[in-house]
């Protein structure tokens, strides 16, 4: 995704507005104010309110893309790479906290139906992705084969979004990579086939 840096800084301004004050805050005049251009000049860039939110979504698949195109050329390794997408995101999160508030927000996404869309389809995207690797970890024996890809999915992205809300709600009062290893290591152990 190419962005101008104009767009970047306002991208970056309707994160830390939302992420700090909440969908609704998020207007043209405040967003304005903060980015220091007229109203107007907004127009420039996005077309809509809706238009700069599905920037911000594609501005996060864009992120997500580039760790994932990174951990399957880097590792080939099925469970490693289900492993380095689990704790790539706690990274991401850590990096851009306000982002996770924004992608985790229902608030957005409840009355916009091409947001909500938008958003569907790239947790679709990651799943598809995570799932490949899930499968390709069966068939090596790595992963129980009992259990079914698109669960082990739901109870991997699950855990890990409840940690990350936890850590949101409590102000980043806890290490969020450290607790988040942890949370890998136990559901590694939960799902992994036994050597015995």
């Amino acid at each position: 995704m190419e962005l101008t840096a104009r767009q970047q800084d306002i991208i970056n301004a309707a994160i830390n507005i939302i992420a700090r004050q909440g969908y609704q805050e998020l207007t043209t005049k405040r967003l304005a104010e903060v980015v220091g251009v007229s109203e107007a000049a907004l127009y420039r860039h996005f077309e809509s309110k809706t238009d700069l939110i599905h920037k911000i979504l594609e501005y996060f698949q864009s992120l997500a893309h580039q760790a994932m195109g990174s951990i399957h050329s880097e590792i080939k390794d099925p469970l490693q790479q289900v492993k380095a997408f689990v704790l790539n995101r706690y990274k991401l999160f850590i990096e851009n906290p306000d982002l996770a508030r924004v992608m985790f927000s229902e608030e957005i996404f409840e009355n916009d139906r091409s947001l909500a869309e938008h958003n569907l389809t790239i947790m679709h995207i990651h799943r598809d992705q995570l799932i490949k690797s899930i499968q390709a970890a069966q068939k090596k024996h790595q992963i129980r084969t009992d259990l079914e890809a698109i669960q082990l999915f739901r109870i991997i992205v699950g855990s890990m979004r409840l940690l990350v809300t936890q850590w949101q709600l409590c102000r980043a009062k806890f290490d969020l990579q450290q607790e988040g290893e942890k949370l890998w290591q136990t559901i590694e152990k939960l799902i992994t086939e036994d050597k015995k």
